[in-house]
């Protein structure tokens, strides 16, 4: 029979071990082998930002404005439920605006939904505009509409990161599906970069 007092510190034991293992597989809470950056368990971190002195704004501040949308990817439906209950239309009735009057832009930023379009309907008529125009395809207007800079795709990604998670690798992958796809598709490249926060900044 093994003694109560042998129980007690062997649990005691065991306990501590744990504590041993958890606080060693976080070692932001260890005092030891921390860069000089990070602070140590109890201290105050470096200030932020908006702790620091701030140089003032210039007097003549020029403010651009850029209305946007998101097409996401998937959310309340599927990536086919959004493009066939929405997305088709709107890449539709855009280009048929922007080809009834050349003073009108269009900016598009995820290379997805222009993918699914292309390979839906790009090379089918357009019967929508007017004249001869309506045998044109879908792709021979949506790349006239680039060549004219009416339609603007901005940055190139795939799909819209979740940019406080994703990887560099995660990254440039998705950058590089979508500029692979918007040159074969296209035959077109982005000149315009595309950094709109979506989900908060990281290293990448």
């Amino acid at each position: 029979m093994v003694s109560r007092r042998y129980l007690r510190s062997g649990k005691t034991l065991v306990l501590a071990a744990v504590a041993l293992a958890v606080l060693w597989s976080n070692p932001q809470v260890l005092p030891v082998n921390k860069p000089s950056w990070m602070p140590r368990f109890g201290e105050p971190g470096p200030p932020t930002d908006r702790q620091q002195p701030q140089e003032p704004l210039p007097r003549n501040l020029t403010l651009h404005l850029l209305p946007h949308s998101h097409s996401d990817i998937g959310w309340n439906l599927s990536f086919e439920g959004y493009y066939h209950a929405s997305v088709q239309q709107v890449l539709r009735r855009a280009s048929a605006e922007l080809w009834s009057d050349r003073a009108r832009r269009f900016t598009w930023g995820d290379l997805a939904f222009l993918d699914m379009w292309m390979e839906d309907e790009g090379d089918t008529a357009n019967g929508v505009l007017a004249g001869a125009d309506a045998a044109r395809t879908w792709r021979q207007v949506l790349k006239e509409l680039m060549l004219r800079g009416q339609w603007e795709v901005v940055g190139g990604t795939y799909v819209s990161p979740d940019e406080g998670l994703t990887t560099w690798w995660a990254h440039n992958t998705i950058v590089d599906a979508g500029h692979r796809t918007l040159a074969t598709q296209l035959n077109a490249t982005t000149r315009v970069g595309w950094q709109i926060d979506n989900f908060g900044h990281h290293n990448t």
